[in-house]
């Protein structure tokens, strides 16, 4: 399994470090990369607040080509379900992801066509604690700009999950482990003005478990999600980034037997961003 998981790596990576090689002929738009996220966020059916915040360093060797780091890390703020003696901050580490970043791979007129490689690394307990080697992420993102404020997205994301056991067992039972998952997108970009800009997108995950335990309610099977995550952004200056955004909680039932619109959007998650460059 670690095995497969090195030459995963190596083939994940390869297409980009040729590209990112290519790009070293134009050192005037290199340049190193640092920034800041947090969103403090606000769940209003249980009243919980809590904070989803990253930070990242890389490397743009032009406009199309970057390579980063991106560490995830939350916190709790407030959160009536959680007894005396667990309140306070509670920070963890999220998600941690290596992305490499290839814009314009083809153009044609409005069209163009761009690539995102993902490969996470198991920095959040959850995760690791199941087994969790890695995650391959692959985007394929096409975009048409039909106006010169509005453009209409798509993407594809297949992703490979690699862990070291098929289960495990957690607070609510046994728990299957995915092995592969498809993404995708599709949304409206459209910006008023260079500084204020708005990001409206559907996402649809659907999720492959392995065979583990037939008492666990995700054994060998599909799970469904479709959400929704618009976001508006406004630019301060070159440096900061200010936006509200919200995220809804699936819309549909995870076996796709039934609709769950209401309930998604009563769950969701609205959020504060402040961004800023180091």
């Amino acid at each position: 399994m670690r095995s497969l998981f090195v030459v995963l790596c190596l083939l994940n990576s390869v297409v980009y470090l040729g590209e990112a090689k290519a790009a070293l002929n134009s050192p005037s738009e290199s340049s190193v990369l640092g920034a800041v996220e947090v969103r403090p966020s606000y769940k209003s059916l249980v009243g919980e607040f809590h904070s989803e915040d990253s930070a990242l360093l890389g490397y743009q060797f032009n406009k199309n080509n970057s390579v980063v780091y991106k560490q995830e890390f939350n916190t709790n703020l407030y959160d009536p379900s959680l007894p005396a003696n667990r309140s306070g901050l509670n920070a963890y580490l999220f998600e941690g992801y290596l992305k490499e970043k290839i814009n314009n791979i083809y153009q044609n007129g409005n069209l163009s066509v761009s690539y995102e490689g993902r490969q996470y690394l198991p920095t959040w307990s959850v995760k690791r604690d199941a087994g969790m080697l890695t995650a391959l992420r692959n985007y394929a993102k096409v975009k048409y700009q039909m106006t010169s404020a509005l453009a209409l997205t798509a993407e594809e994301v297949p992703v490979i999950h690699l862990y070291k056991q098929a289960g495990t067992i957690n607070a609510k039972g046994p728990a299957a482990n995915p092995f592969f998952e498809n993404r995708a997108s599709v949304g409206i970009d459209y910006a008023f003005s260079d500084a204020l800009k708005l990001s409206v997108p559907l996402l649809i995950s659907s999720v492959r478990t392995r065979s583990y335990d037939s008492s666990a309610a995700n054994n060998d099977r599909w799970g469904h999600k479709i959400w929704v995550n618009p976001e508006i952004y406004y630019s301060v200056n070159s440096n900061v980034v200010v936006g509200l955004g919200y995220y809804s909680d699936s819309l549909v039932k995870n076996n796709l037997s039934d609709t769950a619109i209401g309930d998604g959007l009563n769950q969701g998650t609205t959020q504060f961003i402040f961004s800023t460059n180091l």
